[in-house]
């Protein structure tokens, strides 16, 4: 299934939605307010229901963030350094291991388990209003985690984007 969200489409002041390639609205992301760091909710549109949690872990030496289910930690997602592309590691509770390969800059990257079994894609899609990412989810797949993911890399994308601008 391909889900589509536009580029930079959140900030804490206003929410956004995620649409299926019939241009519905799926799921929809909240920021929280008065916290430090990134901190987003992910709703089923049909239902209301809380389906993710993002966090930003503050004092962290590289971008991290922990992805929350049902209220329960369940996975911790972190950029890890490399000279060729950028490469997540995503590690969950329960001793699944995800790794996310690609590069931020060209917008593509690929998801897959530990076993190598491809999860899903993100790319980029261009249009004349505004650039977009498409998340392809391997059918079986749990969508609202893939999507998450993609959340994650669209705001280290802007923190790496906000320090070189600071560093000019």
């Amino acid at each position: 299934m391909r889900y589509h969200i536009r580029e930079r489409a959140w900030s804490l002041t206003e929410a956004f939605v995620v649409r299926d390639d019939s241009g519905n609205a799926v799921f929809e992301i909240r920021g929280k307010f008065f916290h430090i760091g990134d901190d987003l909710v992910m709703f089923d549109r049909h239902t209301g229901q809380e389906l993710v949690h993002i966090k930003q872990r503050v004092l962290s030496l590289l971008p991290h963030y922990e992805i929350y289910r049902n209220g329960q930690h369940w996975a911790s997602m972190h950029e890890q350094f490399r000279l060729f592309g950028e490469r997540f590691k995503v590690e969950g509770d329960n001793g699944m291991a995800f790794h996310v390969d690609g590069d931020i800059w060209k917008w593509n990257f690929t998801i897959a388990d530990h076993a190598g079994n491809l999860l899903g894609n993100i790319s980029r899609q261009l249009s004349l209003f505004r650039d977009s990412y498409a998340v392809d989810v391997v059918p079986n797949v749990d969508a609202p985690f893939i999507i998450a993911l993609a959340i994650v890399i669209e705001m280290v994308k802007e923190h790496h984007e906000q320090k070189e601008k600071r560093e000019r």
